[in-house]
């Protein structure tokens, strides 16, 4: 059994839910269905994310930009914008803007990338792009008032450092190097602060904390504006790269087999599990506080945002896994890093095509349908937090225990885990926490709610169906039951100025514990 002693009277201080900040999802066109809206606005009511960032705001596909069919004249609409920022605005959310991705009248190559074909070079006419970005600023100081638009952040691009060599996916965002990236940053900068100097612009959007010095020193040297630092990480970032010269070698040995496309596919497939668990086997636990302690450090005194981030474990993400990794990554971040988006907030991504099973190692904290994952309520539960906390955190093994003080209830508000990475060993954990308090004839009850294998994980519910891919309205009921979170009663021991409890932690599981004062 795990034992902790904690003395009510220690040092609390106010801290900032930086994971509250934004959420991500796919690309812009998709914001315009109602089945997205409809998850949003739960999304937003029940975990309190303040800001929504999607990629390809300029694609085709949002009729932004384009050549007229009789003349050469440029075409602008607004239109799709207004109606997406028009909708978060009404339920309370604001846009983080990614300025992206390359309209295809702005073109300087074909290259793209996802199933919506967003094209990712540099335009071919960099002053006609500084056009259409004072245009866009613009239009929307016009329609939102400058006020409101300042609250909003501008983010140039997205992940121009991403080469399509690491994973079997392969895939980039840019096709142009990061010479290429600086000067598009330097002429879209300088085009929104012209517009108006309080507009917050950063970048540089990278993948894997990547070249924080060399963006801060780029704009140092050309008195370039940079009003926060923008990044991404997943925790297998750290072994980026790991085998991938042994895959590429053994995608083009099986392409030149006379195998069946079914025996290749399930081949592939087997090498894909076997070199994710080869990576996973390397991820330390915590590791994306340990990536965030050095951008902090490299940002200095800059606003460090993680515009992209997740456990990016396949079906693991799904369940339990990806809700105490949740848990444990944004209360261990805590005073490090200023704000982050979760990506993403549903299922509903078309980056290779839409998918059609309900649980699939998505992205989202939601299914396809609107079914919260275990991520979800992981996030749910954090939401009931105050935004003071004690500074001490509980740890022994694979345990945390994090202790806020909440006077908006008179309560205890306690978040224990038992969370490792995956392909390590992990147990169920029991845990006894006494807490020392003057006041411990106050404290009345408590209660608990989980999320782990069994509770509030409706993944679990649904492979005892049988993984079905299209699901009938009986079977959505079913899961949606399984997703929610109960509340248990936890007994409390009170003794000599002090108050026991005792809980147990499956594997990968968390707990909301509240003790409740007397009035």
């Amino acid at each position: 059994m795990k034992q902790f002693i904690f003395d009510l009277k220690e040092k609390t201080a106010p801290y900032k839910k930086h994971w509250e900040m934004s959420v991500g999802s796919c690309h812009a066109a998709l914001a315009l269905r109602e089945d997205y809206r409809r998850q949003l606005r739960e999304v937003h009511r029940r975990l309190g994310f303040q800001y929504l960032r999607f990629h390809g705001l300029f694609c085709d596909d949002m009729s932004v930009l384009s050549r007229s069919l009789f003349s050469s004249e440029y075409l602008l609409s607004f239109v799709n914008i207004d109606s997406i920022y028009d909708f978060l605005l009404s339920i309370g959310m604001k846009p983080f803007v990614e300025l992206g991705f390359m309209p295809e009248c702005l073109k300087s190559g074909n290259e793209t990338i996802f199933h919506y074909k967003a094209n990712i070079t540099p335009p071919n006419d960099p002053d006609r792009w500084v056009w259409l970005i004072k245009e866009f600023i613009s239009h929307l100081i016009e329609r939102y008032g400058r006020d409101e638009v300042r609250t909003w952040y501008f983010e140039v691009w997205n992940e121009p450092n991403l080469d399509g060599e690491n994973g079997l996916a392969g895939g980039r965002f840019w096709s142009g190097n990061m010479q290429d990236y600086y000067e598009l940053y330097r002429i879209t900068a300088t085009a929104v602060k012209e517009i108006d100097p309080l507009l917050r612009v950063g970048g540089p959007a990278t993948s894997n904390n990547a070249h924080i010095p060399d963006m801060i020193a780029f704009c140092q040297k050309n008195d370039l504006p940079l009003d926060f630092v923008s990044t991404h990480h997943y925790p297998t970032d750290i072994v980026l790269g790991y085998g991938v010269e042994d895959s590429k070698n053994f995608v083009k040995e099986f392409n030149s087999t006379d195998k069946s496309d079914l025996d290749k596919i399930h081949e592939l497939l087997k090498h894909y599990m076997t070199f994710q668990a080869d990576i996973w086997e390397k991820v330390d636990r915590g590791v994306l506080t340990e990536m965030a302690k050095r951008a902090r450090s490299e940002a200095g005194d800059l606003p460090l945002f993680y515009t992209e981030w997740s456990s990016l474990a396949g079906l693991a993400t799904d369940g339990e896994f990806g809700a105490s990794f949740i848990a444990k990554t944004v209360l261990d971040n805590i005073g490090i890093i200023d704000g982050c988006s979760y990506w993403t907030f549903s299922d509903i991504v078309e980056e290779k095509s839409m998918a059609s099973m309900e649980f699939h190692g998505g992205f989202g904290l939601a299914t396809l349908h609107g079914i919260p994952k275990a991520p979800y309520r992981a996030f749910e539960l954090l939401h009931r937090l105050p935004e003071v906390r004690y500074e001490r955190v509980l740890s022994d093994g694979t345990v945390d225990i994090y202790l806020f003080p909440d006077e908006r209830d008179k309560t205890l508000k306690l978040v224990a885990v038992n969370h490792h990475s995956l392909m390590h060993d992990i147990r169920e954990e029991s845990i006894s926490l006494t807490l020392q308090t003057e006041n411990a004839t106050m404290l009345q009850t408590g209660d608990l709610v989980r999320v782990d294998k069994t509770h509030a994980n409706a993944i679990e519910t649904w492979l005892k169906m049988g993984s079905p891919t299209y699901l009938t309205e009986a079977q959505l009921a079913s899961l949606h039951a399984a997703s929610c979170l109960t509340r248990e009663e936890l007994p409390l021991t009170l003794k000599d100025g002090t108050a026991a409890l005792t809980l147990t932690l499956p594997p990968q599981g968390m707990a909301l514990v509240t003790l409740y004062f007397a009035s």
